[in-house]
């Protein structure tokens, strides 16, 4: 691969939001469009923007484009093919998946967080069940009295704490529903590493381990903190999880634009990612095992098939949003072709979809985007760590344990006083709890990391195309203030 610095100008020239003069460094928030993504958007609206399911010519080529976006989706999942096999009984890696679409992560949270619950109270009456949920847990059979005794007789569900609100308070308001909600929070831990030693602060297994037992249902954990920018072990929770007979649901919203998740390495069951932090326009995407789906109904209309997706597509998808989560395939071909082989896969045109979407040109665009990362998160943590006023919220370093999502504080300003100066300089930036507010509020207990509760923390999140020089602007700007 070419040297990734000497290709960013042609990576930057994909994204014409980067040439208005912000500095962008609120990419957690949502990263830039790549212009094939607002290519194939504009032309869906254009050119085939009518109703989908019909008899003539433009709406079959509309009704192509939601299942395009699912098969991208899916390889970039890398939940398009069975790993096979199982680890310690657990049954990770077995089966294929699917993918459904909605408005946000914290709506497909609460859709599946109901479907849950509906579930549970349709097994305990039938006869006061709508139709569809009724059809679905009367058919005989050995498996599904099984399912419906496991259903309820299991009433707790065990939530990590430190997520993004979206994985977190739809599951805390199942309490109304009888469920028994087992916060599961992040703990203090001193890390020894070439850098030296620091404390920081993730869930436990052990503790996890403790947590659940005969009656957990479900364990909900995020792939990283929005906050601390660690990447937590998943495939443990998941073993922990699965040798109780739990599901564990999984939010990869801050992991999935920095790296391509692989649902047969880390066995979840549900994992949930925000399309528009990926490349894309507004809107999410959700990833469940056949086994976890063929348990519950999806919330559409009792008259749709029961068959998945669709039946978990309330209102359907946004049609030329989907278009655009479909043109990351696109993005990606364009990234791959850079690091100097083949551009396997390459659209010769937008919304050429003859060809199928390919594992190996994701792993090539990610391998770029995360050596790009490495290398700006090594240079502003480097940064960060030399100011004696600054506390890093989270790892100290720039290893492969943490991404390019930055939160800190400092003893000379708040991190409104941060934000505000950046601002004026036309530097994107985050300030506050970034919807991560329980895990704030626990923070504030470590005196050392000088978080008010009230306030949160300064963040800089970083991508791929953010550029050397920008990150060089940025420290000479903080250096005014802190």
């Amino acid at each position: 691969m070419p040297d990734p610095l000497y290709l960013l100008p042609a990576i930057r020239s994909h994204f014409p939001g980067l040439s208005s003069g912000t500095i962008m460094l609120d990419n957690a928030g949502g990263s830039q469009l790549p212009r094939c993504v607002i290519d194939v958007m504009r032309e869906y609206m254009e050119k085939s923007f009518v109703q989908l399911g019909g008899d003539y010519p433009l709406s079959k080529c509309a009704t192509a484009v939601i299942p395009r976006a699912r098969e991208v989706v899916k390889v970039f999942l890398d939940g398009h093919e069975a790993a096979g096999g199982s680890v310690a009984g657990s049954g990770i890696g077995a089966g294929l998946g699917e993918v459904f679409f909605g408005s946000s992560s914290t709506v497909l949270c609460y859709e599946l967080a109901a479907a849950y619950a509906d579930a549970r109270d349709a097994c305990r009456n039938l006869d006061a069940a709508p139709a569809d949920l009724r059809d679905h847990f009367a058919k005989a059979g050995d498996s599904h009295g099984t399912l419906r005794d496991r259903l309820l007789s299991r009433d707790q569900i065990v939530v990590c704490t430190a997520g993004h609100e979206a994985n977190v308070g739809p599951w805390m308001r199942l309490a109304l529903r009888g469920y028994t909600i087992v916060p599961w929070h992040v703990e203090p831990v001193r890390d020894t590493g070439p850098h030296g030693a620091e404390t920081n602060w993730r869930p436990s297994l052990d503790t996890l381990k403790k947590l659940v037992n005969s009656r957990t249902l479900l364990v909900l954990m995020p792939q990283v903190s929005n906050i601390l920018g660690e990447v937590w072990d998943v495939r443990g929770a998941a073993e922990i999880a699965h040798r109780a007979g739990a599901r564990i649901v999984v939010d990869g919203v801050a992991y999935a634009p920095h790296r391509a998740p692989r649902m047969s390495e880390l066995g979840c069951d549900w994992y949930v990612y925000s399309t528009y932090k990926v490349f894309g326009p507004h809107m999410a995407a959700m990833f469940g095992t056949h086994e976890a789906m063929g348990e519950l109904v999806g919330p559409n209309h009792y008259f749709l098939d029961s068959k998945v997706p669709y039946k978990w597509e309330l209102g359907n998808a946004s049609h030329e949003a989907a278009a655009g989560v479909a043109a990351l395939w696109d993005f990606m071909c364009q990234l791959a072709a850079l690091d100097g082989g083949p551009a396997s896969g390459a659209m010769s045109k937008p919304r050429d979809w003859s060809t199928a979407p390919t594992r190996d040109v994701f792993d090539r665009a990610f391998a770029l985007v995360r050596s790009l990362e490495d290398h700006h998160t090594a240079q502003l943590i480097d940064y960060l760590k030399g100011k004696p006023s600054v506390r890093i919220v989270g790892p100290r370093h720039a290893e492969s344990s943490r991404v390019g999502t930055i939160s800190f504080t400092s003893t000379k300003a708040t991190p409104v006083q941060i934000s505000r100066h950046l601002g004026e300089r036309n530097v994107a930036m985050r300030q506050g709890h970034a919807y991560s507010k329980r895990l704030v509020e626990q923070l504030a207990t470590d005196r050392e990391l000088h978080i008010d509760p009230a306030v949160g923390v300064a963040r800089l999140s970083i991508q791929h195309y953010n550029s050397p020089e920008e990150l060089a602007f940025v420290c000479k700007a903080l250096d005014e203030i802190l």
